[in-house]
This record gives structure tokens, C-alpha cells and sequence, in this order.
């Protein structure tokens, strides 16, 4: 008995102690992470506000937002922020409202990466559950792949991540910014102050546990006191959808079925490069079908997307999608203000207010002149089969920009689920702390004249997710050959939802 109590002891003791020297590490972080007056905290709330209210073109993607109303909202939380990483989410937060994709927080400062660390866990959203998909190697004696994730903190997982991970996740597609979307893995669930500890009720099949885990995957990998802890690494490296479907691109053919299938997870150097060297043997075997799967690719530099759009559009011209952008004319709005502060709306001339008042209220576009371009391509290189595309809710920026010039291709089908609207080009704002913001200051239509900004509808509707968790990959490009011919023959009959 005496033996019992004296190891509760110390193991309260120590308990204790670990709890002291975590509470002393964190307060060392929160006080090296303080540079940001109040001042300037306020300062830079109001330069994105100003931006926003000069150059946004996306307000119809959130009706219920009062700009100026949700200003005054922040201006205290942002205020009252302990530390200048609570003040970066509460400024993306504030973003967040606007749902736009290329309307965020784009970096942070960077003195951020030595007080910054990371979670080794990722996980999934599968029938209602979140579900450990892969974890650091360290924490294998803690939980385990396909465990279930019920709390975090003492709260209900899903009530966690609906306060925590999805307020602060910038799109207009209702898509991305679900359950799916924020589980463990994504950036604001995922970052933390370093070493910082996070608990979670786990069930699994021998029942319910608690574990304790740290983000302690340090961002700095050549500070000393970070070396040991980079070197810890995920368990599993091939983690399903996370490594082979979201990282790679990838090139299949199947000569039997007569179709090609090529990944396009980024646009980098390697888009164009990685789609010269495989679009010589879809020619080489003559295949009719193409399938092109863009769902995750999250965009980069548009200058790639270009030349392989030359390849896939069978025409000497090449047309670019409308875009429009906010005008702001001082007279005009000037104009404007005279007549709604001092005459009655009756004694407005309609078409006085037709031509003024857009600019008042800021609802003024013109169209961006980008015309046409000539294709480089001579016709006999360029494809002239079906292509067939998949896209989804983290196709965004220059990927969709691919999705929606391909769209001008009779040829081409698109599958899967809408894309992120992060369509534009974003205004860069770098603001005096180092935060980085961009704001959106386009809107885009599609060659029908839809307004695509909130994202690129598919023809036919479809959650690939379980496809994608097929590690044989033959296997997997037959699922994708059966959706393809099941959904478009579905269609044909009119029962296509």
C-alpha cells in the first residue's frame, strides 16, 4: 500500500512539474512573440479595411457582411489579442468573412517560424467520424491509423473544428469549407505556439482513451534547440489520399480501354514539363480519351498553364475568359452623393442614377480587355479526343484558371465537385508587421457568361473521395473510366441529377 501511494506521489509530482515547466515554456514564447503594439495592430486593421473597401469585387459572395459594421467588430478583438499570433488568425479570421479564396492572410512574419510548431497528425472526415489517417512516428504508442477522434480539449471533435479550424478558412464554396475540409491536416488546426499540447479523447476497437499530444514539429529546422525534434516524421509515408493523391502528379494508360490519365497537382515548373514528357506517348498510342485530374491542384503561377492549354484546345484561337474588376471614379461618386443626401429619390432621374450610382454604392465593373491569343501549337500536335476533368473543392486559383480555359474546348467534360473560387488576381498587401494579405479585386464569368467566382461547376456531379483512397492503380483508373461512362450515359437518359 505504502508503495502505491508513494508512486502516486510522483507521479503527481512530476505531473506537476511538467505542467510548471510547459506553463514557463509558454510564457517564454508569448513574451519573445509580443512586438506588435496595440496601435499598430489597429493601424493594420484599418489598411485592410481600406483595401477591401477600394478594391474587393466580391461582395455579392457575402451578402450578410457590413464591412464597415464587421470593422468596428474587430477593432477590439484585434485589440485585445495576447500575442502577435493570435492577432495574424484574428486577422485572417476577419478575412475569412469575405469568402473568397484569394482574399487571406498569405504569410506570416518571419520571426513566426521560431516560436511556430506543427501537429503530426492528419485525418479524415468519413461517415460523420474523424478518423486518424496518419500520425508522427513518435506518437505510435498513443493512438494509432484509423483510430476515432471524438474530443479535442474536452469538446466534441466536431463542435472543436467548427470554432477553431473552419471560421478561419477563406472561400465561397460551401464545399471547402466543411467538417472535410478543416479535420487535422489543415493549416489553423494544424499550426500552433511550439511545443503547445493538445488532448484528445480517442475510441478504438479495444475502447475510449485519452491522449496527449504536441505540436512539436518545430518550424525552424536550423535553430538548435529544433534539430532534434525535425526529426521526427510521420509514420506512414504513403498515407493514402495525403502523399499519393494530393502531392503527386501522376501518368497511367490503358491501352485496352483506349484512355490516358494524367495528375496535375501544382502549377510549377513541373506542369508543363511533366505533361510535355507524357503527352508524347498519349499521341504515341493514339488514345481518344484523356482523363485530367486537377481536384487538388491549389494553383501557383498561371504563366505554366498557358502552353498546355495550347495542346488541349483544338483551335488557332485561343479566347480568355471575361473577367471584371471594381471602378472607382472620386466625381462620379461625388455626383452621386448629392442627389441621395439632398433630394428626395423621386426627384432622381433613373437615368442619372443608372450612370452615377454604381459608384456610390460600389457596384461599378468594367470589363478586363484580355482578348485572344494566337495557338503556337500546329494543329497535328494538338489533342483531338475526349478530355475528361476532374476537379474539386481544393482546385483553386491557377488551377481553375486551367478548368476554365479548357472550358472553351467542345470536347471537354468536367467531373467531380465545384472548385475553390479562388479565382482573380489578388491585390498584395504587405503590411509593416511582415503579415502578408491579399485581397481579391476580380470577378469571372465562363464562356456562357456565368459568374464562375464563387467556383467552376462540374457537368456531373460526383464525390471521388473513396476512389481516391485506392492504392492499386489500375484498380482506381477503372473506377474513374466506370463514373465517367456511368455518369455520361446517366445524362444522355435524363436522369442525371
Amino acid at each position: 500500500m505504502k508503495n502505491i501511494i508513494f508512486v502516486l506521489i510522483i507521479n503527481i509530482f512530476l505531473s506537476f512539474a511538467s505542467y510548471s515547466s510547459n506553463e514557463e515554456a509558454k510564457a517564454k514564447v508569448n513574451k519573445n512573440i509580443r512586438r506588435i503594439s496595440t496601435e499598430q495592430k489597429l493601424y493594420e486593421l484599418s489598411v485592410v479595411w481600406r483595401e477591401l473597401s477600394y478594391n474587393f469585387a466580391n461582395m455579392d459572395n457575402c451578402p450578410s457582411v457590413n464591412l464597415d459594421s464587421l470593422y468596428r467588430e474587430y477593432m477590439p478583438i484585434v485589440q485585445n489579442t495576447k500575442n502577435d499570433w493570435e492577432y495574424y488568425k484574428a486577422i485572417q479570421r476577419f478575412l475569412s468573412h469575405f469568402n473568397n479564396g484569394h482574399t487571406i492572410c498569405y504569410s506570416f512574419p518571419d520571426y513566426f517560424v521560431d516560436y511556430l510548431g506543427l501537429l503530426l497528425l492528419k485525418t479524415t472526415y468519413k461517415d460523420c467520424k474523424v478518423i486518424v489517417e496518419n500520425i508522427g512516428a513518435h506518437f505510435a504508442k498513443k493512438i494509432s491509423i484509423g483510430d476515432e477522434i471524438v474530443s479535442v480539449n474536452g469538446i466534441p471533435v466536431i463542435d472543436y473544428l467548427q470554432i477553431n479550424s473552419i471560421p478561419f478558412i477563406s472561400t465561397s464554396n460551401e464545399e471547402a469549407k466543411s467538417i472535410q475540409r478543416a479535420t487535422f491536416g489543415a493549416s489553423y488546426v494544424n499550426y500552433a505556439l511550439k511545443d503547445e499540447k493538445i488532448r484528445l479523447g480517442i475510441k478504438t476497437s479495444k475502447g475510449k482513451k485519452t491522449v496527449q499530444l504536441s505540436y512539436d514539429k518545430h518550424f525552424n529546422p536550423n535553430s538548435k534547440d529544433t534539430i532534434k525534434q525535425n526529426k521526427k516524421t510521420y509514420l506512414n509515408k504513403e498515407s493514402g489520399i495525403h502523399s499519393q493523391t494530393l502531392h503527386d502528379n501522376l501518368f497511367l494508360i490503358d491501352t485496352v480501354n483506349d484512355f490516358a490519365y494524367i495528375r496535375l497537382t501544382r502549377c510549377d515548373k513541373t506542369f508543363y514539363s511533366f505533361f510535355i514528357e507524357n503527352y508524347e506517348k498519349i499521341l504515341e498510342f493514339e488514345c481518344s480519351n484523356l482523363i485530367i485530374d486537377v481536384h487538388n491542384n491549389g494553383g501557383g503561377d498561371g504563366n505554366f498553364v498557358r502552353p498546355v492549354v495550347s495542346y488541349l484546345i483544338n483551335n488557332d484561337t485561343i479566347y480568355n475568359y471575361v473577367e471584371k474588376t471594381r471602378v472607382n471614379h472620386a466625381l462620379y461618386k461625388a455626383k452621386a452623393s448629392s442627389k441621395i443626401f439632398y433630394y428626395e429619390d423621386n426627384e432622381v432621374a433613373e437615368s442619372f442614377k443608372e450612370r452615377m450610382y454604381p459608384y456610390y454604392y460600389n457596384t461599378a465593373f468594367a470589363e478586363i480587355q484580355y482578348g485572344y491569343s494566337i495557338s503556337n501549337v500546329p494543329d497535328f500536335l494538338r489533342y483531338k479526343g475526349k478530355i475528361h476533368v476532374l476537379i474539386g473543392a481544393a482546385c483553386g486559383s491557377a488551377g481553375e484558371d486551367f478548368v476554365a480555359l479548357l472550358s472553351q474546348n467542345n470536347n471537354v467534360s468536367f467531373f467531380g465537385k465545384q472548385t475553390a473560387g479562388a479565382f482573380g488576381q489578388p491585390l498584395i498587401t504587405r503590411l509593416p508587421s511582415g503579415i502578408e494579405v491579399h485581397i481579391n479585386t476580380t470577378k469571372s464569368y465562363d464562356f456562357q457568361g456565368r459568374d464562375i467566382s464563387s467556383g467552376f461547376p462540374p457537368d456531373y456531379e460526383y464525390d471521388f473521395s473513396e476512389i481516391y483512397r485506392i492504392t492499386d492503380q489500375q484498380e482506381m483508373l477503372n473506377k474513374f473510366l466506370e463514373v465517367i461512362n456511368v455518369e455520361k450515359k446517366e445524362k444522355r437518359h435524363g436522369s442525371h441529377r
